[in-house]
């Protein structure tokens, strides 16, 4: 409970009169489109409906509150200190625990810039805040109304008559404030809860000492006694210092100022502090307003043709009924074109009758409108309207519906922590999620506690672990306190090899996070790389960003990915120019814990082109387990670049012997493969940006220029001395290289034919020079005769036993070489 009286600034801000849309008509309310409901308490549900007619759209939300109900009760909801603003769902929560459950809540009060609540809030007949009455004719709060809880435990919404007043000298004289700023012709009451009355010198200021009570607190009922220590005299002073034994009466009007100027100090006075019968012992009072509903029919307690009236508008309202046990907490949604337009006082009025309003006021609305429910077992409330202003506005007051119920017998409970599709040989942890009890109130149980079984014989239960065993269709049953819950489970054999996780074919699966970065996702384009399906996933970086520290960039999965059972490693696709980044990724287990992996170390990423890179996949990890991110991170300042990453071929794998294939074109039975992937285990090979090798096409002379350059490791110390090999070609420095060593030289006069299908003669000339080949043995093939320019290179190759003929024993020396057979020669040669 708060104990201070807040002091209220000058200037209110009532939020709810920044309106936008034109009035509307009252049917709009009669044509509902739909209506869903909820009991999410015993004697409170929670109801939406939504309303259209012609253009005008409405979305409202409704807790309908029996106070009739056992455990049922409503609340006034404050910040502490009572100034400080908070949103509705955050006092929710903070009021929320054990035996006072907050099971729904709206915003409420209309509130000044400092914070302090605009009008009367009283708990117990505690004046928590006094505040003003609005005196502008399109003031919400121009009439004195307040929604309470009476002392027998009915609502109440109503007017209400405050009765403050102070006694000197046998003459009794009206109070009009508390702790506020002292307007025209106003009386103010300082207590000891401030230090000076910041008041000007248009006033004379009574200042009392000897309090027959501390004046910190103040009740509805109080009579307090106290002696005049000093008057000030008008037009001479004010901001009189208050004592901390007493209190400071301030009077503005200046024909009562000077006649009051002339009070003898040690002269009695008396405050007294009433208001009228059904108010007096409320559990609480919020005044707001206007009035909107009386005796079940509209009756608005302000100029009805206000604008604050006639606009449409988010709004706030509390009803009660005629019996004063039913209370309705209503919001209906505003200023948000297609979705819900607001309402205008006088639809809002019809739509609460309708509902059985017998009273009813408005409370603040527009950008403040707010309500949240707990939902049925849940342990907080939550937001559950739209607020037109993107997100909850802090107020600085609430009504909450409140379950105070002990702790009951469950009621329901549901199986988790194991999928519905699994794998032999997986465990998982069996846990209780959404237990309730017959209250509707959450409880915890501890799985330990629950008797299990398994039907369908595809597995066991040790303690609270489940074990798939035997492939499928089953049951898990727990039961708890009598009461028996069961989840079907099927099992399938192990999984092997390994099993695709995304193809990285749909960006929009993705959203793109940064950590001091700049960062972007997007398919790649038709002209960019990918290995497999459709596309890849392109990750966009700038890591040159002002901020200092380690950076990342991450491609995080919209929907996290379900892993089936739990895998040796994930494996990824990465297509990279050397950046030297590290390369990571989290998964989430089934305790919610993450777990990040490494697919490189740090500064791992020192390839060009694409690599297959796997991460291990943690064995402590708690089933079932997803896919959440992957993502690049750099923690050194000097590597902290610019770039380009493409993602392929996401998936998990089961078996220890998995062999991913380098080439999608070469499998592991081509006659090929062995040389295949030696060579590119070297570097000395490469494949195509699509992720294929190409075996059978034939290889170009700079292809075969850039391998041996590769292979041999040759640097150039020249420009090639051929037309056809432009600076920007891709084996520029490698055809340079090979030319100046003499190993491959060109077809023709100053031409190499870069773009040229390398023979089987220039193939063995090219070995023969570039490993220094020597042997001699007579040759067998037809179509090479002691002539012919390359016999020497082929009579080499032949001696060396590291190429064949055809079966009809020719050599076809002309014929193109495959990148197959390419491969091939030059890895014998490399073992040998």
């Amino acid at each position: 409970m708060i104990k201070k009286i807040g002091f209220i600034g000058v200037m209110l801000i009532l939020f709810q009169l920044t309106f936008r849309a034109p009035f509307g008509h009252a049917t709009v309310f009669e044509n509902q489109t739909s209506k869903t409901q909820t009991t999410v308490s015993p004697g409170v549900t929670y109801i939406q409906e939504k309303y259209q007619s012609s253009n005008v759209r409405e979305v409202v939300n409704m807790l309908d509150v029996n106070l009739n109900s056992t455990y049922t009760s409503l609340e006034l909801g404050v910040p502490n200190p009572i100034n400080s603003l908070k949103t509705t769902t955050a006092l929710a929560k903070a009021n929320n625990y054990a035996g006072h459950r907050v099971v729904g809540a709206t915003n409420a009060s209309f509130f000044f810039g400092t914070g302090y609540p605009a009008n009367l809030l009283a708990q117990n007949n505690e004046i928590m805040n006094y505040g003003v009455l609005g005196e502008k004719n399109d003031s919400p709060t121009q009439q004195p109304v307040a929604f309470g809880i009476s002392k027998s435990g009915k609502a109440i919404a109503d007017y209400y008559k405050a009765d403050l007043s102070f006694t000197v000298d046998g003459t009794k004289y009206a109070v009009d404030r508390i702790n506020s700023d002292r307007g025209t012709n106003k009386v103010v009451l300082y207590t000891s809860d401030k230090a000076r009355t910041g008041t000007n010198e248009w006033g004379v200021e009574i200042i009392v000492t000897g309090a027959s009570q501390n004046t910190k607190t103040l009740h509805f009922g109080d009579s307090i006694t106290g002696t005049v220590s000093a008057v000030t005299q008008y037009g001479q002073q004010g901001n009189s210092a208050i004592p901390g034994d007493g209190f400071v009466i301030s009077i503005q009007n200046k024909d009562l100022a000077t006649k009051l100027s002339k009070i003898q100090p040690d002269t009695p006075i008396q405050i007294d502090l009433g208001i009228d019968s059904k108010w007096m012992d409320a559990e609480f009072i919020l005044a707001a307003g206007p009035l909107l509903v009386k005796d079940g029919k509209v009756n608005i307690s302000m100029p009805t043709n206000s604008g604050f009236v006639t606009t449409r508008s988010d709004r706030t309202a509390v009803a009660v009924d005629a019996t004063g046990t039913r209370v309705f907490l209503v919001t209906v949604d505003g200023r948000q074109s297609g979705y819900s337009n607001g309402t205008n006082l006088k639809d809002l009025a019809s739509l609460l009758i309708s509902k059985g309003a017998s009273a009813a006021i408005n409370l603040d609305g527009g950008g403040s409108t707010t309500m949240a429910v707990r939902q049925v077992g849940g342990y907080e409330p939550l937001l559950v309207n739209r607020p037109s202003g993107g997100a909850e506005r802090r107020v600085s007051a609430i009504l909450q519906v409140i379950n105070s119920a002990p702790a009951g017998k469950v009621k329901a409970m549901a199986i988790s922590g194991v999928p519905a599709e699994t794998v032999a040989n997986t465990s998982y942890g069996l846990k209780i999620s959404k237990a309730y009890d017959e209250y509707l109130n959450p409880i915890s149980i501890n799985p330990a506690n629950v008797t299990w079984k398994v039907e369908g014989g595809i597995g066991k239960i040790e303690g609270s672990t489940f074990t798939a065993t035997t492939a499928g269709s089953g049951k898990i049953i727990g039961t708890y306190d009598g009461l028996s819950t069961a989840i079907p489970v099927k099992v399938k054999n192990p999984l092997s090899g390994a099993v695709l996780l995304d193809s990285f074919d749909s960006a929009s699966l993705w959203k793109a996070e940064g950590a001091k970065a700049k960062v972007s996702i997007a398919n790649a384009s038709s002209s960019e790389p990918f290995r497999q399906g459709k596309s890849s996933l392109k990750l966009s970086y700038d890591f040159t960003t002002t901020d200092t520290g380690t950076k990342a960039a991450y491609a995080v999965a919209k929907t996290p990915i379900a892993i089936s059972g739990l895998p040796k490693e994930i494996g990824v696709w990465v297509n990279d120019k050397s950046s030297k980044h590290w390369l990571r990724g989290i998964i989430v287990d089934g305790a919610g814990k993450k777990h990040t992996i490494d697919f490189t170390a740090q500064g791992g990423m020192n390839w060009t082109g694409w690599k297959y890179v796997t991460a291990k996949v943690p064995t402590t990890a708690t089933l079932p387990i997803k896919f959440e991110r992957i993502y690049i991170t750099e923690p050194t300042a000097s590597l902290q670049n610019k770039g380009i990453v493409y993602f392929d071929k996401l998936q998990a794998v089961y078996s220890d012997n998995y062999v991913e294939p380098i080439y999608t074109d070469v499998k592991a039975g081509h006659w090929a493969y062995s040389a295949i992937i030696a060579l590119n285990d070297k570097n000395l090979i490469k494949g195509y940006p699509n992720g294929t090798y190409m075996p059978d096409s034939s290889i170009t002379r700079a292809e075969a220029a850039s391998i041996i350059a590769r292979a041999l490791n040759l640097k150039n110390t020249k420009n090639p001395p051929f037309t056809d090999v432009p600076s920007s070609h891709f084996a520029y420095n490698a055809i340079a290289a090979v030319a100046e060593h003499g190993i491959i030289t060109g077809r023709e006069k100053n031409k190499f034919s870069p773009e040229g299908k390398l023979t089987r003669a220039e193939m063995a000339s090219i070995l023969t020079r570039a490993y220094n080949l020597s042997g001699t043995s007579t040759l067998p093939f037809t179509d090479v005769p002691s002539s012919h320019w390359a016999y020497g290179a082929i009579q080499k190759l032949y001696a060396n036993k590291l190429a064949g003929g055809y079966p009809d024993n020719t050599f076809r020396p002309n014929n193109q070489i495959s990148r197959a057979e390419f491969a091939s020669l030059l890895n014998k040669v490399l073992k040998d």
